[in-house]
């Protein structure tokens, strides 16, 4: 499971840690840098499927780009290179392993990777780690990794640094047969890494593609959803317990009554959602090229925390599009029972007051806040249970107040204040030591 992504120098971040629980809300004003930390993320995971650096400019010439912006943009300004990583926790082996990623752009337009490695958290055991960049348009860097021998220079293997050097080490044949140790721990940790990254769902429903049949053998959603008829029919043949909790899902919705689910099936194999509506006795049967946007987002989010596979994340940009204030606290219930049910990690991201004021009272601590330093402007993020004193912050108002009244902003600002006061008090008693 992901415990955590690191951001450094990247866009409008100079350093940030996002620490994540099974559900994890972020909240901040506009512009304050929640989508550049979902960016972050959403490189690392391209750069899991074994996606070419080289092949970033034309990806960001895609509608459906990793990134935003030019390949200069990413470096924050004034700084050479930019890093992202994560903190993975292997629960066979009860291990917490940190993956690091160095980048560095050249020319303007050429990226490479600089350096990489992954660490044991605890111990500091290094499983592998580059030895030093490339030069110019050389693409080949050389990497030592862990022999698990006493002593002695570390062997190393040939990598491209246009590929994450951890997508290359998934299989033991890239080792000597005569480091078994190698061939075996590498590979299992570099396999968990890349599957949890390349997996990661990055949810972003669009209604009109959700109202046309889809192939019953259309496997895992679609980030725009548009597959969605086939993945609640498959959800719903494999479990009939899934038909009940996307019905407690729809139940989100105001002004509905929603009482089955069905499908529609043409002579090809596909398959087109339905929804049996039940007013004063009356049952009409709706099908999905007829249903609300805001319908069709709260079934695209119940699809996607019922399919996501188990130890799975699934991040869901500005969730409160198309979802009534009156319901949100039910929507965020079911979204963390299930998450917390079938062992995922969710990250929402919203501004929206009606939906900070609806997260459940077990989430509050693990609200991520994004703000912009107000000396510098870069980005930054902190999860309530690390403000100070955060309860007593709570009790005073509702979250969705706090952040609308600037409270929380200028308190968690004032704690900066405070912490940079004691920091030069220190530094001046110890320069007159």
């Amino acid at each position: 499971m992901i415990q955590s992504f690191k951001i450094k120098n990247f866009k409008s971040y100079r350093e940030a840690e996002l620490t994540l629980a099974p559900l994890t809300v972020m909240i901040g004003a506009n512009a304050s840098g929640k989508s550049n930390a979902i960016e972050a993320v959403r490189f690392l995971s391209w750069i899991a499927q074994g996606q070419k650096l080289s092949s970033l400019q034309f990806e960001i010439n895609k509608s459906d780009t990793a990134i935003r912006g030019k390949i200069g943009d990413l470096i924050h300004k004034g700084s050479s290179f930019f890093s992202i990583g994560c903190t993975v926790r292997d629960n066979k082996e009860d291990k917490i392993w940190n993956l690091a990623i160095d980048l560095a752009i050249r020319d303007n337009k050429e990226i490479h990777i600089s350096k990489e490695s992954i660490e044991n958290q605890k111990n500091g055991e290094v499983l592998y780690k580059s030895t030093k960049p490339t030069d110019g348009p050389a693409t080949e860097i050389s990497v030592a990794y862990n022999n698990f021998a006493r002593g002695g220079k570390k062997p190393q293997v040939i990598c491209s640094d246009q590929l994450g050097i951890f997508t290359q080490l998934t299989r033991k044949g890239i080792f000597p047969t005569s480091h078994k140790t190698s061939r075996l721990k590498i590979p299992h940790v570099t396999q968990l890494t890349e599957g949890l990254l390349k997996s990661i769902l990055f949810l972003d429903p669009s209604p009109q593609s959700m109202r046309e049949y889809s192939f019953i053998d259309s496997n895992g959603l679609l980030g725009n959803g548009s597959n969605i008829s086939a993945v609640l029919f498959q959800l719903i043949e494999n479990n009939s317990d899934n038909k009940i909790a996307l019905l407690s899902f729809i139940k989100s919705l105001p002004e509905q009554d929603i009482s089955d689910i069905g499908f529609l099936k043409g002579p090809r194999g596909e398959v087109m959602l339905t929804l049996t509506e039940t007013f004063g006795g009356d049952r009409r049967e709706i099908d999905a090229g007829n249903l609300s946007d805001g319908t069709l987002r709260v079934l695209a989010i119940g699809a996607a925390l019922l399919s996501a596979p188990e130890n799975g994340m699934v991040i869901i940009e500005e969730i409160d599009n198309g979802v009534h204030p009156s319901r949100a606290e039910e929507l965020l219930s079911n979204i963390s029972e299930t998450a917390k049910r079938r062992n995922l990690t969710i990250l929402l991201s919203t501004h929206n007051p009606a939906l900070m004021d609806a997260v459940p009272s077990s989430a509050i601590q693990d609200v991520v806040f994004c703000y912009r330093d107000k000396k510098d402007g870069t980005s930054k993020l902190i999860s309530l249970k690390d403000v100070p004193d955060y309860p007593e912050l709570i009790i005073q108002e509702s979250l969705g107040d706090l952040v609308t009244k600037e409270t929380l902003s200028r308190y968690v600002k004032s704690q900066e204040n405070a912490d940079e006061k004691v920091k030069k008090a220190l530094n001046w008693l110890e320069s007159i030591k």
